[in-house]
């Protein structure tokens, strides 16, 4: 169970599409997509492409230079 005041961190150069809901104590990682309508329910890495409900990782995005 997660305490009440849990923070979420969203890292740099985030995209989080419309309609998402981040749950309370979540971290995205750097350079991360969050597609249209996702439930993010738990931590996504950096450099991915995330969906669904709950999200999950769809795609591995190279690494930024």
């Amino acid at each position: 169970m997660l305490p009440k005041d849990a923070d979420v961190t969203i890292g740099r150069n985030v995209w989080i599409c419309t309609q998402c809901i981040v749950l309370k104590g979540v971290t995205i990682g750097d350079n991360s997509i969050i597609a249209a309508g996702s439930v993010v329910t738990k931590d996504i890495p950096s450099n991915v492409i995330a969906g669904g409900t709950p999200a999950k990782i769809i795609k591995q995005l190279g690494a930024q230079k």
